[in-house]
C-alpha cells in the first residue's frame, strides 16, 4: 500500500503504458517575464546563487519522495523547462541529471522492466543571451543533448513587441555557438500572429529557421490569455489581436514552408527531421508518465490497478506555497486528480488528434473496451459533416486539413461530455 499522498507504483503496464518515465523538473527564473506569458515564471536580475541552491535541494527532496511512485520505470526523457533554465549554472544541471539518473537507471534488453535499452533524452531551454551562451560547453558537458531555444522570432521590431530581452543579432550568435559546442539536436521556437504582423515578416522568419536548419521547430499562434498584460491590454482596447482568416492563412504558412525544407508535421504545432520528433514532449500526447518536479510543475501520474487511466497532479504555483509543501510532506506536495473513464476518454480523442496519426480506434477499444463511435456517435458524425474530421475505414480518427486550423473547437466536442 502506498503511503498518504504517494501514487502506488506502477510494476505491470497498463493499457498503451509504455513502462518508462519522463521527468520534468521546472526552474522558474527569467531575465524578465514577457508580457505574453501564462507560465509560473519569476523574475530575477540576476538569479542569486543562494535562491538557486535553495531551489535546488527542494528538487532533489521532491524527487526523492516521488520517485518511489514511478518504480522500476526506466528512464525515457528529462525536460528542463521554465522560466530559462539555463540561468541555473552547469554545476545544477549536473546534480539534477546525476540525482534523476540515479532515481530511474536505464534498462537492458530483457530486463525485468520489459524495456529496451535507449539513451534519454535530455532537453534544456535556452533563451539567446550572452549569459546562457557561454555556458553552452558546460551544459553539453553535463549530459544534456538536446537544446530547445526560445527564438520567437528574427526580427527586432516584433522582438521589442513581444517584450523579448534579445534582439535577432544575438539570437544568430547564440544558435551558432549551439552548434560550436557539439549540439546536434536544436530545437527553436518560433511566434506568429502577433498584432500588426505580416505575412511578409513571418515569410523572413521562416527563411532564417530554414537557413539555420534546426532538428525540430515548434511553431505557436500568439495567444492572449486574459491574465497577462497582453490580455488585459486586448480586454482594454489597447490591442487588438489579428484576424483570425489571417491567424489561419498564417498557419497554413507556416506549414507549406516547413513541410517544403523537409520538415514533417508530426503535431499541430511541432515540426521535425526525420528521428527528431520530440520524445518528451509526445508522452504528454501519448498520455505516458511524467514525475513533473517544480513550482507549478505537472505530473502524469503512472497508471496502476486501481486507476486503469492515471491521473494528473499540479504543484503548487507560488514559490512559497510549493516550498511550505515540500517541507510538509514532499511525497504529496501538489494536488491530485484520479482520471475516471469519461474524462480519461476525452482525453485520449483529443490529444490523439493532435498528433498526425491521429486516434486509432483499436488503441482506444483496448483501453475502454469500444471504439470511439460507441462514446462520441453524435460529435464524430457532426465534425465529419463538418469537414473537420477524416474517419478511416477501422474507426480510426484524424484531423482533416481544415480541422488543423479549429483545433481547439474540435477538441472541445470530447472534452464536455459524451453525447450532448
Amino acid at each position: 500500500m502506498a503511503e498518504p499522498g504517494q501514487a502506488e507504483a506502477n510494476t505491470a503496464p497498463v493499457g498503451g503504458d509504455d513502462g518508462r518515465v519522463g521527468v520534468y523538473l521546472h526552474l522558474p527564473w527569467c531575465e524578465r517575464v514577457c508580457p505574453y506569458c501564462d507560465f509560473a515564471v519569476l523574475a530575477a536580475r540576476p538569479l542569486e546563487s543562494a535562491v538557486e541552491d535553495r531551489y535546488v535541494e527542494h528538487l532533489l527532496t521532491e524527487l526523492s519522495a516521488r520517485a518511489p511512485a514511478f518504480a522500476a520505470r526506466p528512464l525515457a526523457s528529462i525536460y528542463f523547462g521554465g522560466g530559462t533554465p539555463a540561468l541555473f549554472r552547469p554545476a545544477s544541471i549536473v546534480r539534477l541529471v546525476e540525482a534523476v539518473r540515479r532515481a530511474f537507471p536505464s534498462a537492458s534488453p530483457g530486463s525485468a522492466a520489459g524495456v529496451p535499452d535507449e539513451a534519454p533524452e535530455i532537453t534544456l531551454e535556452l533563451n539567446p543571451s550572452t549569459v546562457e551562451r557561454e555556458r553552452l560547453p558546460d551544459f553539453r558537458a553535463a549530459g544534456v543533448n538536446r537544446l530547445s531555444i526560445g527564438v520567437q522570432s528574427f526580427d527586432d521590431r516584433l522582438l521589442k513587441r513581444l517584450g523579448r530581452a534579445h534582439r535577432a543579432s544575438v539570437a544568430d550568435a547564440t544558435l551558432d555557438a549551439a552548434r560550436e559546442a557539439g549540439f546536434e539536436d536544436l530545437s527553436l521556437d518560433l511566434i506568429f500572429a502577433e498584432p500588426d504582423q505580416t505575412p511578409a515578416a513571418l515569410e523572413r522568419d521562416l527563411d532564417k529557421v530554414i537557413a539555420f536548419g534546426p532538428e525540430h521547430v515548434s511553431t505557436y499562434e500568439l495567444t492572449f490569455e486574459p491574465a497577462t498584460p497582453f490580455g488585459r491590454a486586448v480586454a482594454d482596447g489597447r490591442m487588438t489581436p489579428p484576424d483570425e482568416d489571417l491567424a489561419a492563412a498564417m498557419i497554413e504558412q507556416v506549414e507549406g514552408r516547413l513541410e517544403a525544407a523537409g520538415y514533417a508535421r508530426y503535431e499541430i504545432s511541432s515540426y521535425a527531421r526525420p528521428g527528431r520528433r520530440a520524445r518528451h514532449n509526445a508522452r504528454y500526447w501519448q498520455r505516458q508518465a511524467v514525475l513533473g518536479l517544480g513550482m507549478g510543475a505537472h505530473s502524469t501520474e503512472a497508471r496502476c490497478a486501481t486507476r486503469p487511466h492515471g491521473a494528473r497532479r499540479a504543484n503548487p504555483r507560488e514559490l512559497a506555497d510549493w516550498e511550505a509543501a515540500i517541507a510538509r510532506n514532499p511525497a504529496a506536495a501538489g494536488e491530485e486528480e484520479t482520471l475516471d473513464p469519461a474524462t480519461a476518454r476525452g482525453e485520449a480523442v483529443f490529444l490523439g488528434l493532435r498528433q498526425v496519426e491521429g486516434l486509432s480506434a483499436a488503441a482506444f477499444a483496448e483501453e475502454f473496451t469500444a471504439p470511439p463511435r460507441a462514446f462520441f456517435d453524435a460529435e464524430i458524425d457532426r465534425l465529419v459533416g463538418m469537414g473537420w474530421l477524416v474517419e478511416g475505414a477501422g474507426g480510426d480518427l484524424r484531423l482533416s486539413r481544415a480541422g488543423r486550423l479549429v483545433a481547439d473547437d474540435v477538441a472541445a466536442e470530447f472534452v464536455g461530455g459524451e453525447g450532448d
